[in-house]
C-alpha cells in the first residue's frame, strides 16, 4: 500500500473501531476487546466482504467446539481424572477432531476457517464456558467491523495507489 493510502486505511479503521467500540458499551455483552481479535485475525487471513458468512459460521462452530471440550473434560472427570488430566485428554481429542473435521471433510463449506474455530475455542475458555451469547454476539459484531475497515482499505488502495514499479517490498516506499 502507497503510505497516503496506510494513512486513510489507519484513520478509517481506527475511527470505525472507535465507533463501534462506543456503541457496544451499550450492550451487556461485557467483552469488547473480542472485535480487536477478529480484526487480527480477519486481516491475517486477508479476508474480504465474500468470506464474512464463512468466517462468521466458523467463529460459532469454534464456541460450540470450545463446549464440546468443557463437556469432554466434565466426562472425563466424572471417569475419575483429575481436571489437569482431563484437560489433557479433552483438549487433545477436541482439537484433533475439530481440526480433522473442519481442515479435511469441511474444507469446501463455509465451516472451513480454522482461525475463526481456534479463535471461537479460545475465547469460550476465556470466559470459562460462559457468557455464550455475549461472546457469540461480539465475534459477529468484530466480523463485520473488520469487513467495514477492509472497504476502507480496498478505497483507499484504489484511491492512493502505489505509484508504477513499487509492489510495496520492504524499503521500498
Amino acid at each position: 500500500m502507497s503510505r497516503n493510502a496506510v494513512v486513510l486505511f489507519s484513520v478509517w479503521t481506527s475511527l470505525l473501531s472507535a465507533i463501534f467500540y462506543f456503541f457496544y458499551g451499550f450492550t451487556p455483552f461485557g467483552v469488547p476487546w473480542v472485535m480487536f481479535v477478529c480484526l487480527a485475525i480477519f486481516f491475517g487471513m486477508g479476508g474480504s466482504m465474500k468470506d464474512v458468512p464463512a468466517m462468521v459460521l466458523s467463529a460459532l462452530a469454534g464456541c460450540v467446539w470450545g463446549k464440546v471440550d468443557f463437556l469432554l473434560m466434565d466426562a472425563f472427570q466424572q471417569l475419575g481424572l483429575n481436571l489437569a488430566a482431563a484437560s489433557f485428554v479433552s483438549i487433545t481429542l477436541g482439537t484433533a477432531v475439530t481440526m480433522v473435521l473442519h481442515i479435511h471433510v469441511l474444507k469446501k463449506t463455509p465451516l472451513r476457517h480454522m482461525p475463526f474455530i481456534f479463535a471461537g475455542v479460545c475465547l469460550t475458555f476465556s470466559q470459562n464456558n460462559g457468557n455464550t451469547l455475549g461472546l457469540a454476539a461480539t465475534l459477529v459484531i468484530g466480523i463485520v467491523l473488520a469487513a467495514l475497515c477492509s472497504l476502507g482499505m480496498q478505497y483507499a488502495m484504489k484511491r492512493f495507489p502505489l505509484p508504477a514499479g513499487e509492489d510495496g517490498a520492504p524499503g521500498e516506499n
